[in-house]
Order: structure tokens, then sequence, then C-alpha cells
């Protein structure tokens, strides 16, 4: 029982990751496949640190908002939340560079550096009023259909009395059953934690023709979400029932690391192709997790509660990733670049020393597939000032048949750069939006649409 905070849920949350990096790849709809010599390029392909001819250092802050509307039952609610920090850092250093115009090794970087790659920063509210159907009727559910009790869910209510046992009957039932429904509901639903990665890079530039490099990622995880659901009558529709709440409490934290192979090539002067793939990502992940209810039963005694706590470590591998890019080059006036990127979701697995995950895995491969994400970027240049302008799409990563299949992501994003020989000041505006339907309990559910506005600011210094 103590693996039922550990679902195909977090192994989807673990493995849809977005691009990060500097203000300038994130301008460019982090379409930086093929693009090389910056630092955002890295984490996209490893060879593109093979593009450096100086050694640089660079910092990247950000402020994001993330705005979220629910309807549920008729009634739409919005709800927002903020973060800010650090978004990446990174330095490049070439260690050899052979000026002589001869085939072979011409150059060696070393880099080093931190993209975040997802902020889980959000908060839901939902409310409505229910004529047919109660999350008690999902506990009343459970407990006449096993054997035990999942000390999370239906103890709780046992414990609390918002469900009874019928000895007559041989059932357990709930003051729903008489009485029928009519009450408010609300779920609240904030969350909050990053997927960071620090990146150890080593690139190598053979004959100014062939980028090649590799690197070696060590990914953090942390993550918390609370839920709160609480049904509550003040109309007294329902008879010896006030309301109930029932709150759920997780924290994650864990490390995965994976690798990364690519090339970058330039068969002509104006064009530029490159290809990589990312080993899938090896966690391992500790869940604290806490359930609690608190009813009031209008039965003269106040209310009621009851807790239930657990601890569970375990492991995800997340699925391989590829990605083929192209740069076209328009002279000194600037450049296009495009990215495909594909991965597998339905590959992603759950692992635990005492507990098997076949359920759960099952769930992983039939409710997943394998999608496609493109990302396009332009930048346009004016002697020391660049224009920026992207796009992304992340396909959904739910099968034919699921209630998302349609569940995209889109990014639009633009910004602007000052360089000189010596500095580079750039800045970006990263606008994502997606819709989901979010599944309270049963077939029971809120349609959420939701917009993250991002404004990053990077300052690098060659040397």
């Amino acid at each position: 029982m103590l693996a039922s905070a550990q679902n195909e849920q977090d192994a989807l949350r673990l493995s849809q990751s977005f691009h990060g990096g500097s203000a300038r790849s994130l301008s460019m709809g982090g379409a930086m496949g093929a693009f090389g010599a910056d630092f955002g390029a890295i984490s996209v392909n490893p060879a593109s640190s093979a593009m450096f001819q100086q050694s640089q250092f660079g910092l990247t802050t950000g402020f994001t908002t993330t705005t979220t509307n629910a309807l549920f039952l008729d009634q739409q609610l919005k709800d927002s939340r903020y973060s800010m920090g650090i978004d990446h850092f990174g330095f490049v250093m070439p260690i050899k560079q052979k000026e002589s115009s001869s085939d072979g090794i011409k150059g060696l970087t070393f880099s080093f550096g931190y993209n975040k790659l997802i902020d889980y920063g959000q908060r839901i509210v939902m409310q409505g009023n229910n004529n047919h159907n109660s999350l008690v009727d999902e506990f009343v559910y459970s407990a006449n259909l096993y054997d035990s009790w999942d000390p999370f869910t239906d103890e709780l209510a046992w414990e609390t009395w918002l469900i009874d046992y019928d000895s007559i009957a041989g059932v357990y039932y709930s003051d729903f059953d008489n009485s029928g429904y009519g009450q408010q509901q609300r779920r609240t639903i904030s969350t909050k934690g990053y997927l960071g990665e620090f990146i150890f890079n080593l690139g190598a530039n053979l004959s100014d023709r062939l980028y090649v490099g590799g690197s070696l990622g060590v990914q953090k995880y942390e993550y918390e979400e609370t839920w709160v659901h609480s049904e509550y009558d003040p109309d007294d529709i329902i008879d010896f029932f006030d309301g109930f709440s029932f709150r759920n409490d997780l924290s994650t934290e864990g490390t995965g690391y994976n690798a990364q192979f690519g090339f970058i090539a330039r068969p002509m002067k104006w064009i530029r192709v490159g290809g990589s793939v990312q080993s899938p990502t090896f966690f391992r992940l500790n869940d604290v997790f806490t359930s609690s209810m608190e009813t009031d039963l209008a039965d003269g005694e106040g209310t009621h509660e009851y807790e239930a706590a657990g601890e569970f470590d375990y492991q995800i591998t997340t699925p391989f990733k590829a990605v083929g890019s192209i740069v076209v080059q328009a002279g000194k006036m600037g450049s296009f670049s495009l990215d495909y990127e594909y991965i597998d979701y339905s590959s992603a697995r759950l692992r635990g020393d005492d507990y098997d995950f076949y359920d759960e895995n099952q769930a992983v491969s039939n409710r997943y597939k394998a999608t496609s994400n493109i990302r396009a970027g332009g930048e346009f240049v004016m002697g020391p000032l660049y224009l920026r302008a992207g796009y992304a799409l992340y396909g959904s990563p739910y099968s034919s048949g699921e209630a998302n299949e349609k569940s995209f992501y889109s990014s639009i994003s633009g910004g602007l750069g000052f360089r000189t020989s010596r500095y580079m000041l750039d800045f970006a505006v990263v606008n994502t939006t997606w819709e989901q339907e979010y599944y309270l309990y049963g077939n029971t559910m809120a349609d959420l649409s939701a917009s993250s506005l991002r404004f990053v600011g990077s300052l690098s210094f060659r040397f």
C-alpha cells in the first residue's frame, strides 16, 4: 500500500521536460541543436561546445508567472503562482586550439553548467455545486470492493465516521446514500519545485567541418504537491452531514543520471546539420506523503480527525530521446534553425526494491505513446544588436482514446541581445500555453487551461 503515491503520472512528470538555458536559446524557441557556441545549445546537442572560440562564463535569471483557469460544474475560477531564481549558468573553456589548416582535431572544449528544465510552480482552484455524486462514493465503493483498507483513502473515511457499515445488509454506506446530493465541492492544488540538470561536457572540432561532443548529465528533482478536497452542505440538504476535508501532501526528492552524444556537420558554408541522442535518465527517488481527513457530521461531537503517513524509495527510468537539427545562415544578416525531437513516453518505467510496479508500468505502456516535439527559431543581426523569435510545439504524450490525447504545449518566444567582443547581454520573453482535463475522481472532471509567462535575462563574458 505504501506504493500508492507512485504511479504513471510520476513517470510522465520526470519524462516530460522542456528546453532550458540562456536567454538567447529561450528566445529562439530552444531550436539550438545545430546552432552551436551557446550554452543553451549544449543541452540540446553536446557537440555545440566544440564551436566556441573563446572561454566564456554566463549567468541567467528569470521570473515566471503561471495562471490557470479551471471550469468545474459550470463555474470558472482563476488562480496564479509566481516563481523566480537562477535558470542557467555555464562555463566554457577551449583547452586546445590548433591554428594550422591541416585536417584532424583543431580544438577541444570543456564546459560545465546548469540548466533549469522545468518549473513546477502552479496553483489551481475549482469549485461548484454537485447534484450527482461525491468523493465519498469512491470511499464506499473501495470499502465494499476490497477485503482490506487503503490507509490513505477509505480507512480515513471509516475512522472519521464519513462512511458507516450496515451489519444487516453487510455493506458500507454513507449519508449521501439516503439524502442524495447538492453539496458544494472545492479542490485546491498547489505545486512547486523544479527539474534541473548539471552538465559536464567535452567537444571536439574536426577540421572545422565536423563537431562532435558528449555530456554527462546529473539531474536534480524536487517536487511538492498539496491538494485539498472539501465538500460542505451550507443549505442542510444532506442529513447528518455538514462537511469534510481531505488533504494530501507529497514531497519528492531525487537525483538522476544520463549520457548524451551528438554531432554537427557543415556540408556547406551556409548550412549546418546536427543530431544528438540522450540515454534514459536513471532516477533514484524518495517520497514522503501524508493524507488526513477531517469531518463534521452534525452529530454534536465536533470534528473527527485522522491521519496516515508514509515514505517510500523507488526508481524511475525516463525514455530515450533523439534530436535532429538544421540551421540555415543568411550571411551576416542572421539565421534560421529547426529542431525535431522524438521521445517515446510509453517506455518509461518505475522500479522498486520491494514492490514490482506491474500495474503502474502497464498503465505507462497503455496510457502514453511516442510523440514528436518541434522547435523553430530565427535570429536577425543588426550590428551589435540581435533580434530573435521562436516557436515550440510539444506533442501530447497521451495515447489515442485517452482524455488528454490532444493535450499539447505550445510556446511563442521573442527577445533581443547586445554583443561586443567581451560581453553579451540577452533578454527573452516566453509564453507557454496548454490545456488539460483533470479528473478529481471517477468521471468527475474539470477543464483546465493554463499559461506561463517567463521573463529571462542573461549576462555572459568572454575572456
